[in-house]
């Protein structure tokens, strides 16, 4: 649960950069490290739907990209139709996905959502073994910003009392760096390596003013 993430988060916050981090700017690095969580791990929800008679599958709610479409259901391996089969179509009403291969209504589609994970003091998807892999990102977000808030400290000009104050956001840029790298390694991520997009459509979510995307792009499967 969040209380979880958070005791986590305040424990790796040490020494004089506790005082320098409030609730809220921890609460804000939580949520930013669950969202890129939800990238490197995404939320799968399959859902069994019978093949709708316009070709339209509705997008659920919240859903944040749509992984693949099993049709017909049950074979081993599964029958996944391939990205042509489908596309996203918006209509008046808003986004689904068109089903461009012919499947008769009624049959059993067996459809793989993608959704954003949630962590709230009463529900949380992240599994508890990765709750460690999320606090040292939010962590990491927190050193980054002491880094920069640091950075203009300065040095006096009295040398008696001379400090190298570019020590400060030195050391804070490495522990960020440490902890994003824990992160990843907790994931047992190789940053290193290209990895392309792991879904097939990419559902139009809204920008992070609040606006609609006026372009949309269609990612291929990773294997």
């Amino acid at each position: 649960m969040l209380d979880d993430v958070r005791a986590l988060t305040d424990d790796m916050v040490r020494d004089d950069a506790r005082e320098r981090v409030s609730a809220d700017q921890r609460d804000k690095a939580i949520a930013l490290a669950v969202a890129q969580y939800g990238r490197d791990r995404p939320r799968v929800v399959v859902a069994d739907i019978a093949a709708p008679a316009d070709g339209l599958i509705a997008i659920p709610a919240g859903a944040a990209s749509l992984a693949g479409i099993e049709h017909p259901v049950g074979y081993r391996p599964p029958a996944l139709l391939p990205p042509t089969a489908y596309q996203l179509y918006t209509t008046p009403d808003g986004p689904s996905v068109m089903l461009v291969a012919t499947i008769p209504a009624g049959e059993p589609v067996r459809v793989t959502w993608h959704h954003p994970h949630i962590l709230t003091a009463v529900e949380d998807t992240i599994p508890a073994v990765d709750h460690e892999a999320v606090a040292s990102y939010a962590v990491a977000v927190l050193m980054d910003q002491i880094a920069a808030l640091t950075s203009g400290d300065g040095n006096p000009t009295i040398p008696a009392d001379a400090v190298n104050h570019q020590a400060k956001p030195d050391n804070y840029a490495r522990r960020a760096e440490r902890l994003r790298q824990r992160y990843y390694d907790l994931l047992g991520i190789d940053v290193r390596r290209v990895r392309p997009a792991s879904v097939l459509v990419q559902l139009p979510l809204p920008s992070s003013t609040g606006e609609t995307r006026l372009t949309h792009h269609r990612q291929r499967r990773r294997w």
